[in-house]
């Protein structure tokens, strides 16, 4: 034990400020952020003085580790007010909060600018809110080409429609299957005066026809999702 401590006395240059400061640079470089983290909070601690980058390096590693909720604590300390709404901006973008990200974007002035419009526009692709977007970023020339959910509904009265008009043929052609397969044993029991299993069989026919029309309904749903997911892939490799 007194060896181990007369060896750190001798090694005081460790405890330097401004070593401990090139020491979590080197750590910030090599993305190790947790370890770079610390070493920054321990040069704030032995530091006599600040240097101005420290809490956005500190920042950016809580932001990469995901502590977003300390990062926006932490970017309080950044001085320029500028630079503090954009850093806050992207810290909620990152996190995946574009509400809260775009309240501080736009607050935000050159040299940020640029790069505040593109995550203004980027959060609202990210909701498909493509009109809003086109303000801050360039879209794809071809737009998405949506369906609507109550022609889904109309088409679906006959079995199997609304997957067709959703361009799912293979849902369309299983779903008229079954639900004329029902309705025609539930006639074949009918005829036969067979009134229980009639009963049964067009219970089941129903059931399966309400299930036809809600399942085209949302294949049309499911055909406009995915034509935002089209859209939003071809946007962010633009960027």
């Amino acid at each position: 034990m007194i060896i181990a401590i007369l060896f750190l006395l001798t090694q005081s240059e460790l405890f330097e400020p401004q070593n401990v400061l090139k020491f979590a640079d080197h750590l910030f470089a090599q993305q190790d952020y947790m370890a770079a983290l610390s070493e920054y909070r321990r040069y704030l601690f032995l530091g006599d003085s600040e240097v101005e980058y420290i809490h956005e390096r500190i920042v950016e590693c809580l932001t990469q580790l995901g502590r977003y909720n300390e990062a926006v604590i932490e970017s309080a300390n950044i001085r320029d007010t500028n630079k503090r709404n954009y850093t806050k901006g992207l810290i909620y973008f990152v996190a995946g909060s574009v509400d809260s990200s775009r309240k501080y974007l736009q607050q935000v002035d050159v040299p940020y600018e640029k790069d505040a419009r593109r995550m203004i526009g980027l959060g609202h692709a990210y909701e498909f809110e493509f009109d809003e977007a086109s303000e801050y970023i360039a879209l794809p020339k071809n737009k998405p080409s949506y369906k609507k959910p109550a022609l889904g509904a109309i088409f679906s009265l006959f079995p199997g429609g609304g997957h067709l008009y959703a361009g799912r043929f293979g849902d369309g052609l299983y779903s008229f299957l079954i639900v004329s397969t029902a309705a025609l044993l539930a006639y074949y029991y009918y005829d036969r005066d067979e009134d229980v299993k009639f009963g049964f069989a067009l219970g089941a026919a129903i059931l399966l026809y309400g299930g036809n029309i809600y399942g085209g309904i949302n294949a049309v749903r499911n055909y406009n999702y995915y034509e935002n997911e089209k859209c939003l892939r071809q946007i962010l490799q633009n960027q």
